[in-house]
């Protein structure tokens, strides 16, 4: 089975409105990828709702993405000047041009010169195979996926939330191999198309795999929930539920916010 499979699966269990991205740095265009210039936070979004995304040098429309990512040096000189004068005193993400050096200075730097291309693509039908897939998603689905990923190491990942969207959603997965949860920055989420309840979750490609194969085990992806039997007893005596013992249980809004005050008034009981 080939990455484009893993689509309409991933898709379905976390019941995502739009597409699992592929993230590819390449050598070589995509086919069929949208013609112009595209700024990274925008293509982030085409891809999600469909689209294919090829961005080089110079079909990246954002200077700044472009340096983030890798595809193009970082400013030296006075267009750093220019790039320091621009994020403290206009865009205002941070107090102070010493801020920002501390920032950069504490995150892996961009793999620049890696590759000419980075094409972001649906996963359903991305030709090439990903170094990572990102999910725009809301905070439950991104806790399954965390879930999901520490399933087998019980090891958290180690996020990074400082820095640019497309920092943190494509180079630090890509660099450093750790699941990423972003929030944004706050002027990419200004960008129409993004909810106030998006997040970014991005996963290097060895981590999904892992992720696809446990999905069936886990309780956060299509495992059942296996109660103890004083924990069936109170739900039978205080829902009048006829359940078996040992049985398990789709989970749902409504039996989850049941079996979690059950839960409670149990261990309050025993305490």
């Amino acid at each position: 089975m080939d990455w484009t499979e893993y689509a309409s699966n991933i898709q379905e269990l976390l019941n995502l409105k739009g597409e699992p991205v592929a993230i590819t740095y390449s050598m070589h265009r995509a086919f069929g990828a949208l013609k112009g210039k595209h700024r990274i936070c925008d293509s982030l979004l085409l891809a999600n709702n469909g689209e294919t995304i090829d961005l080089t040098l110079n079909t990246c429309a954002c200077p700044g993405g472009s340096w983030h990512v890798g595809l193009g040096q970082y400013p030296e000189g006075e267009q750093f000047r220019v790039a320091q004068d621009f994020l403290v005193k206009r865009e205002k993400i941070y107090c102070s041009i010493a801020v920002f050096h501390r920032m950069k200075t504490l995150n892996p730097p961009p793999p620049t010169g890696l590759a000419d291309h980075i094409v972001l693509a649906p996963l359903r039908k991305a030709e090439f195979q990903p170094d990572a897939v990102l999910f725009i998603c809301n905070a439950e689905q991104a806790c399954r996926l965390v879930t999901l990923d520490s399933y087998e190491t019980g090891i958290a990942p180690k996020v990074q939330m400082s820095g640019s969207t497309c920092y943190q959603t494509i180079t630090y997965p890509v660099v450093s191999g750790e699941l990423n949860v972003s929030l944004m920055d706050y002027t990419s989420r200004q960008i129409r198309g993004f909810k106030p309840e998006d997040m970014v979750v991005s996963i290097p490609y060895n981590r999904f795999l892992n992720i696809i194969r446990n999905a069936d085990k886990c309780a956060a992806g299509r495992a059942d929930i296996l109660m103890p039997q004083p924990v069936l007893a109170a739900l039978s005596e205080h829902y009048n539920w006829a359940v078996p013992i040992a049985a398990g249980y789709r989970k749902s809004e409504d039996w989850l916010r049941k079996y979690s005050n059950v839960v409670k008034g149990y261990l309050r009981k025993v305490a």
